[in-house]
């Protein structure tokens, strides 16, 4: 079994401060090239996305959110919000339902 000491003196050295890489820095570019990916895969994917999700996972605002949609559309994305606050793509080809 192993014994834990709790009287042993703390560090004395100085925290070291690591940078975040350029991806998760939220002024980067590259953070919002994450997010349109993410929500990319998750339209591609026919699920929904909500703004609590989108939230929970890259901690930015309603407006980075509805940002990011306006940018799919102008992309060609067909996205389309529902009654519960979700968005969804819609597709108009006639044999991407029979997948």
């Amino acid at each position: 079994m192993t014994v834990a000491r709790f009287d042993a003196p703390a560090s004395t050295s100085r925290p070291r401060h690591i940078p975040r890489p350029p991806y998760a820095r939220r002024e980067g570019i590259a953070f919002r090239i994450v997010r349109l990916i993410w929500l990319t895969a998750r339209f591609t994917r026919r699920e929904q996305v909500g703004f609590a999700d989108y939230h929970c996972r890259f901690g930015v605002s309603l407006r980075s959110f509805r940002r990011d949609l306006a940018l799919l559309r102008q992309a060609g994305f067909h996205i389309d919000n529902d009654l519960h606050g979700g968005y969804r793509m819609l597709s108009f080809l006639a044999d991407a339902d029979h997948a």
